[in-house]
């Protein structure tokens, strides 16, 4: 299957982000290859082997390489709403994960106070003491839950042996500020409809997020059979989830 390239380097953008508005990108992981705890089969990055990054870490960039790029790309005038961690895989596996989000805070209340702080996150780690703290520091949060069970999780996500369904939902339910995000999608495999679409809508209604963004396939796939729900049904699961669990969903196309 087509995938899109990896990023290039720590800094993206800025970039017209459809969620996000002019998001300036930051990338904690290697340029050359995809790590990642999950292996998705909706995955723009292509296949990948899982990666936990706890024996394979020595090309990922350092702490001052990261803090160095920021600080210069934070200077250049222009406009930037949020800072957005994201890059190629998961940006919680940097080994260190908690100082680079303490230097990027430091960094933006010196140079830019106004911009917002995000990530995309698998919320692989939102159970970890230490990550689930310095995720709390984020403006948006965005934790990924494409599934209600832990069969279809599975299926979707793809996890590595060491990551346990149950043990994710704990600590998500553990976040005061909890915010989801869900891609949507149909095949053989889907979270949109039957017994997997009710079993993620009854998990959405148990955890109460404060806010859910949900979104389908807009670029390639790891995997062939995925196919992307319409932005129509996406309004249409939207309308359900506020009607019968008074839950705040946003959609993407």
């Amino acid at each position: 299957m087509s995938r899109i390239p990896l990023q290039p380097g720590i800094i993206y953008g800025p970039i017209l982000s459809r969620r996000l508005g002019r998001s300036l990108g930051i990338n904690l992981l290697p340029v050359n290859r995809k790590v990642c705890s999950f292996n998705c089969i909706y995955c723009q990055y292509g296949e990948g082997k899982v990666d936990d990054s706890k024996k394979n870490c020595t090309d990922f960039p350092s702490v001052s390489e990261v803090l160095d790029a920021v600080r210069h790309a934070m200077k250049k005038p222009r406009t930037i709403e949020f800072l957005t961690l994201s890059g190629n895989g998961e940006p919680t596996l940097h080994p260190d994960f908690v100082e680079i989000v303490q230097g990027i805070l430091s960094l933006r209340k010196e140079l830019r106070p106004e911009a917002r702080l995000g990530i995309f996150t698998n919320a692989s780690r939102v159970h970890e003491p230490g990550i689930n703290v310095t995720l709390q520091m984020f403006d948006l949060p965005m934790m990924k839950l494409d599934a209600g069970e832990e069969v279809t999780f599975k299926a979707i996500n793809r996890p590595a042996h060491s990551i346990r369904f149950r043990e994710l939902i704990t600590g998500l339910k553990s976040l005061p500020r909890l915010m989801i995000q869900s891609l949507l999608f149909d095949g053989e495999v889907s979270n949109a409809r039957g017994d997997s679409y009710e079993a993620w809508a009854s998990l959405l209604a148990e955890l109460n997020p404060k806010l859910i963004h949900i979104y389908s396939t807009a670029r390639p796939t790891a995997c062939a059979g995925v196919e992307g729900v319409s932005f129509q049904r996406l309004n249409a699961i939207a309308q359900d989830l506020e009607k019968r669990y008074r839950l705040k969903v946003m959609t993407f196309d």
